[in-house]
């Protein structure tokens, strides 16, 4: 899919950016299911071409059970390049990483204070590319090893995402759980052209 996608990354290929994410996430949903006709919800394609193709940071507010996790899990698999997905809690970390392995292609793992020191080659293997979809707590995120691991200009080039799961919480937990307010330090670590891309089903008018 990679290469697929590459060859429509000019401008003037707008209308068959369109064509060409609506077929490949229909691909990904009816994988190992014959008979099944699911397909990609508009708001879907729109926002995994744009975080894609590289038209800039973006928020996608949807309710509960919409389908934000394929945006989510989508875009590693499509572009060949690693996501960085930021998770409030163990559990739904826990659980997006099973959602992540069912499909093809995918190679997820979740760094946790316990993973790490049952792992002690954890951070090679991230760093070599191992992994399609790195998943962490902004504690992880903002911790030395981890922010160590990002400045390296090799583990950078193959990251394409950071993705925040449950977003809204960056305002309603910053007091408790500071690291929450302070993720723009990742963003001052990483290259412009790295996309990032938040997504709730809760966002008040103060969070926006």
């Amino acid at each position: 899919m990679p290469e697929l996608i590459g060859k429509y990354s000019h401008p003037d290929h707008v209308k068959q950016q369109y064509g060409v994410i609506e077929a490949c996430l229909k691909r990904l949903l009816r994988d190992g299911k014959p008979e099944s006709t699911l397909c990609p919800h508009p708001e879907q394609v729109r926002t995994v071409r744009r975080l894609i193709y590289g038209y800039g940071d973006t928020l996608f507010i949807a309710r509960t059970g919409f389908g934000k996790s394929l945006i989510l899990h989508s875009y590693s698999i499509l572009t060949g390049r690693i996501t960085i997905q930021l998770v409030p809690l163990t559990g739904l970390g826990e659980q997006q990483q099973r959602d992540i392995a069912e499909f093809p292609g995918a190679r997820p793992c979740m760094i946790t204070a316990d993973s790490r020191r049952a792992e002690h080659s954890w951070l090679q293997s991230i760093q070599r590319g191992l992994y399609t979809h790195v998943l962490l707590s902004p504690e992880q995120a903002l911790s030395k090893v981890f922010k160590g691991a990002l400045m390296k200009p090799d583990f950078q080039a193959r990251i394409g995402l950071v993705a925040i799961d449950e977003c809204h919480l960056i305002h309603q937990w910053k007091n408790f759980r500071t690291q929450f307010a302070m993720l723009g330090q990742l963003r001052l670590l990483l290259r412009e052209d790295i996309v990032w891309f938040g997504c709730t089903a809760t966002a008040s008018s103060a969070f926006i």
